[in-house]
Formats: C-alpha cells, sequence, structure tokens
C-alpha cells in the first residue's frame, strides 16, 4: 500500500478521485435501490474542464428512494496523514453524501459524510474524517469502529432520504487535506 497521488501527480493536497478523463482512473458502478425492489438510477459522467456529473432519478415507487454509485480505488490507499477530503461542488438544492469503504465488497461498512452544495456558485466543501459516520444499508451503526485511513479501498456517492425526483451533482477533484 503506498501513500501516494492517486492521479499519478505529486502534490501537497493529492488527488483522492479526479474527474479529468486523462487521469481518472476509476470505474463508476450503480448501486442503486434496485436490490430492494426500487426504480431509482443514477450514474456518474465525466465533463469537460475536469467536472464529474452525479446525476439520476430518485424514484419513491416499489419501496425505492435512494441512488448511490461506487468505484474501487486501483489500489488501498494510505490517508493517514491527511484529515478529511476537499471538493468543489455545486447542486439542485438536494443533500448528497460521500462514502468510503476500507474494502471493495458493495456489502461492507460504508462510512457516509453528508453535505449540501449551493446551487447558483462552486461551494467549497470540507469533510474531516473523523466525521464519517459508519453506516449499513442506510442505518447508522453505533458501536462500529472508526474509518481506518490507513487503507481506504472504495468510494461512493449517495442521494438518499426519498429525495424524489431528477438529481444533478457536478463536482471537481476530491483533494486530501491536512
Amino acid at each position: 500500500m503506498q501513500n501516494r497521488d492517486i492521479s499519478g501527480n505529486a502534490t501537497q493536497n493529492p488527488i483522492l478521485v479526479s474527474f479529468h478523463s486523462e487521469a481518472s482512473q476509476l470505474t463508476w458502478q450503480p448501486l442503486g435501490d434496485r436490490v430492494m425492489g426500487g426504480q431509482s438510477n443514477g450514474t456518474v459522467d465525466l465533463a469537460e474542464g475536469g467536472v464529474g456529473v452525479f446525476h439520476g432519478t430518485v424514484r419513491l415507487d416499489n419501496g425505492g428512494g435512494f441512488s448511490s454509485v461506487k468505484a474501487d480505488l486501483p489500489e488501498p490507499f494510505d490517508a493517514a496523514d491527511y484529515t478529511g477530503i476537499e471538493l468543489l461542488a455545486r447542486g439542485d438544492g438536494k443533500t448528497y453524501k460521500i462514502g468510503l469503504r476500507n474494502s471493495t465488497n458493495r456489502r461492507s461498512i460504508v462510512y457516509q459524510h453528508a453535505f449540501t452544495p449551493g446551487t447558483e456558485e462552486w461551494s467549497r466543501i470540507r469533510l474531516p474524517f473523523s466525521d464519517f459516520i459508519p453506516t449499513w444499508r442506510g442505518k447508522t451503526l453505533t458501536d462500529e469502529a472508526a474509518l481506518n485511513l490507513s487503507h481506504l479501498a472504495s468510494v461512493s456517492l449517495f442521494v438518499s432520504g426519498r429525495q424524489a425526483g431528477e438529481f444533478q451533482l457536478r463536482m471537481q477533484d476530491w483533494r486530501l487535506i491536512r
């Protein structure tokens, strides 16, 4: 396991997730509410200028109510020397969550942090690792250990909480901060 910039560039604040087509090494897989009969969908697309767009539709029929995507890191990443993630984001008024896992198994515990970016201007979002909450299938776990920062294996995006309708979150690179 190495402590390096996922994008391949050595910087003071390494990039954990890049949305530049030439640097992005991630394949985003949808993990929406279809696992429980829902009809929601979502995907991440790369747009011009290094912008990632998480978009789709949350539907409440058939017990649905959330959309998510997951990407495995090329190799586990050691983020123990950092305090959190920073990104620029522009949303649509909905609340989103970033998830981190110590495993690539989609059935593993996911540590989540919610944020609601501005809709008109880019918002600087700072998510301290200490505020990521352990969850299992959307439910908070109270007796779980803190996120193991020395072994980040996958990242996720969520729109949940029965926020029905179309959604669109625009993001720039996720950087690690000290």
